[in-house]
């Protein structure tokens, strides 16, 4: 057969090609990896090498690289092509023009309305209707996750926020929709019929989705790379596909043949009800051509059937090329095809398990410090324990719960009981026993050289293992390692320091990273507002992402100007994941820290972290509320003196200029948000400052920063950076100069 066992290079390059068309800065890198697998590999083989290079060029050419339109805020004819997403606050889906465009629907619940999905909104249905076009929530912060890219990279070009539910008329449906409310009727029997804390599991076990779980457990999964079990993939798959051989081959209910038809229809129908996503189809599809060719008697390379399917799910959806999960689930299964020359080197199969978990694991290395900038270095150590616990015990009791529920109900709820109380109780105590080793290696947002690097090294590794050359192997895994140290150590090695006010809506955060990594501080950790029911949102999706972006997982002090959520509403969840030597507050500080971790300043007081110095300026006497109680920090920065604020009003200023008659500042933290009821014009006229940094959410219901406020600084020639304007602004800096870079160019519109 032509290029047999050789098809999964074309399919690298033209994914490499996918890649060098979006990421420009790594087209040098993934040509030279091309070139350097060719003069390594392939030397005599000149036509591979063109067929390579032609399939290089079409993934350039053909991998989507996404761009948002905007749409009219009306439209007709267009069709529902999503499963309708409902939560109890919102409603949403996929719709797709004639043009072939598709945009996102969404419609927010009346709270005092009971509202469902009307009963003519269904897949494929053909729906007319008007609303407010807006455009996707774009990121603003450095390291914060990119929602409009994450639309885009799913090829939805914009988003029609509907008023009213009655704005929207649709006629029709597809035949696909009658298989959605089958699979919904599915789920409601199942969990109808199980005991409560079990249906979470079953959910994500066969039906493919964590929404059931509790969120601390899905976190706990993904920090120690377990996610896999989760999603569904091979496993899940391999050990569906086995049950059903066992049930009718061997244990003599049909032929072999029969079992093997019987599974051949089925895996489409189980790769529908388990939701269909990337790993799932890769998984199904590859099952059935594997059953196929058994059937036909013919044999073809595991390598070039995975590149087949892989050039299959691209050419009908090429989106799925931005796909975490179909990146992951194909890199993982490529590798461990490849791996199977190491496999056949170990006869136990406890060695066969820990291989299998190293490739696994090495194999999606990049790609994770990519999107999550750390790694747990003894994932290995729990996946050698969960993997056999969920593949032979929890995955076989939950298929049998699911058929039960459909059959045999009335057994169903005492085995769901067994399994929830054996099952939750086991899977705390390995929980904590991974707080003994609950050490997260953060090394932050690596770039393209570094990827490429260990790429390559890895790559290498692969080679010289499966060719019993072990010295060499393990040199080439030392040396993947040190490439990650190296990266890590960077900050230290680095003269310069930076400044980052964070975009964190209605709030306050700015974290000083000291040149040489000598010390990182914080000055205040917003949160959301207290009526936002999610109440670790901007620590999760802001500050966190942000921190872990820049490798810090250490701070040496964190400022908490006073007690409001929009300064400290944060702390309590960063203090969870970072470890903070110190938190300071004023001694009017109504706090939940105390000890020694604590520390109570008040205005006169010189405070040294890590050798740099903040001088506090207030509070000195009580005044009553905690917006003028705020910490007032004075501090040399990058030879500019820089003067934080908090909420304080024009009461404490005039204080403030009593007591320090000579005080001036080049930078100037405008206090609480920019309100008229700060910043009066005696205090910008004796500050004098260079630089007024505003932190204000966009079209917040206060109207801050009030046009009084932002005109008299104008007037006095300050430059003015805003998280509502500019998003995340930076101040770089190297000894006694340094420069400001807001996220968004300064003129520029944040959409």
């Amino acid at each position: 057969m032509l290029m047999k066992g050789f098809w999964h290079i074309p399919a690298m390059a033209f994914v490499l090609g996918g890649v060098a068309a979006i990421q420009t800065g790594w087209a040098f890198y993934v040509l030279l990896m091309m070139v350097l697998l060719w003069i390594s590999l392939y030397r005599k083989r000149l036509a591979l090498f063109m067929v390579i290079l032609l399939y290089f060029v079409f993934g350039w050419h053909y991998l989507p690289s996404p761009s948002e339109t905007k749409p009219s805020s009306s439209f007709s004819g267009a069709t529902i092509s999503s499963a309708i997403e409902e939560t109890s606050h919102t409603i949403q889906m996929i719709l797709k023009h004639e043009s072939g465009e598709k945009f996102q629907l969404v419609y927010y619940k009346n709270e005092d309305q009971d509202q469902n999905v009307p009963p003519d909104w269904h897949h494929g249905a053909v729906c007319n209707g008007f609303g407010d076009a807006e455009p996707f929530a774009r990121a603003s912060n450095p390291g914060q996750f990119d929602y409009r890219a994450y639309m885009l990279n799913k090829g939805v070009n914009s988003q029609i926020i509907l008023n009213d539910i009655e704005d929207l008329h649709c006629e029709g449906r597809s035949y696909l929709s009658y298989m959605n409310v089958w699979r919904d009727q599915v789920m409601r029997k199942v969990k109808a019929n199980v005991y409560p804390g079990s249906y979470g599991w079953i959910k994500a076990l066969i039906f493919g989705e964590t929404d059931e779980l509790n969120e601390d457990t899905v976190e706990w999964f993904r920090e120690f790379n377990l996610s896999h079990i989760l999603a569904i993939s091979g496993l899940h798959v391999g050990l569906t596909i086995g049950s059903l051989y066992f049930v009718i081959y061997r244990m003599g209910v049909g032929t072999r043949r029969q079992a093997q038809f019987f599974v051949l229809l089925l895996l489409p129908v189980y790769g529908f009800l388990a939701g269909a996503a990337p790993s799932v189809i890769r998984a199904s599809l590859m099952a059935l051509i594997l059953l196929l060719l058994t059937l036909i008697n013919r044999k073809i390379p595991l390598t070039d059937i995975l590149a087949v399917v892989a050039f299959l799910l691209l050419l009908l959806n090429p989106f799925y090329f931005h796909q975490i999960g179909f990146q992951f689930s194909f890199l993982v299964t490529f590798s461990l095809i490849l791996s199977l020359s190491i496999l056949k080197q170990y006869e136990s199969t406890w060695m066969q398990t820990v291989v299998i978990s190293l490739v696994s694991q090495f194999s999606i290395l990049a790609l994770q410090i990519h999107y999550f900038y750390e790694i747990q270095p003894f994932s290995l150590f729990v996946n050698l324990i969960l993997v056999p616990y969920f593949s032979f015990i929890v995955i076989p009791v939950v298929l049998i719960l699911f058929i039960s529920c459909l059959v045999l109900p009335v057994f169903s709820y005492s085995l769901s009981f067994v399994l929830v109380e054996g099952h939750e109780k086991l899977l705390s105590m390995i929980q904590m026993w991974t707080r003994l080793l609950d050490f997260q290696w953060v090394i932050g947002e690596v770039t393209p050289i570094y990827i490429f690097f260990y790429t390559l090294i890895f790559i290498f590794k692969m080679k010289w293992w499966g060719e019993r050359k072990h010295g060499l192997a393990f040199f080439a895994g030392v040396s993947a390692v040190s490439v990650l140290i190296l990266y890590s150590a960077f900050p230290y090695l680095s003269p310069k320091g930076t400044v980052t006010m964070l975009d964190v809506g209605q709030g306050d955060a700015f974290v000083i990273e000291l040149p040489y990594r000598r010390g990182v501080i914080m000055v205040d950790a917003a949160g959301p507002p207290v009526f936002n029911e999610n109440q670790k949102k901007t620590a999760d999706q802001v500050i966190l992402p942000f921190l872990k972006s820049k490798g810090i997982d250490h701070m040496n002090a964190m400022f908490i100007s006073h007690q409001d959520s929009d300064h400290s509403g944060s702390a309590p969840f960063i203090l969870n994941e970072i470890d903070v030597e110190q938190i300071i507050v004023s001694q009017y500080y109504v706090s939940q820290w105390s000890g020694e971790d604590t520390l109570r300043v008040e205005a006169g007081d010189r405070i040294s972290v890590a050798g740099h110095v903040f001088h506090i300026l207030h509070p000195g006497d009580d005044q009553g509320e905690p917006n003028d109680n705020s910490l007032v920090l004075d501090s040399m920065i990058g030879g500019k003196r820089w003067l934080f604020t908090g909420d304080i009003s024009t009461k404490v200023e005039d204080i403030i200029l009593k007591k320090h008659s000579s005080l001036w500042v080049d930078v100037l933290k405008v206090g609480h948000h920019g309100s008229r009821t700060s910043t009066s014009r005696a205090w910008v006229d004796r500050l004098n400052p260079e630089i007024a940094l505003i932190s204000a959410g966009v079209d917040n219901r206060y109207g801050h920063p009030h046009a009084e406020v932002t005109e008299r600084l104008e007037k006095r020639g300050v430059l003015l950076l805003e998280t509502n304007r500019h998003g995340a602004v930076q101040f770089i800096f190297s000894g006694q100069s340094g420069t400001f870079s807001p996220y968004f160019p300064y003129n520029a519109s944040r959409e």
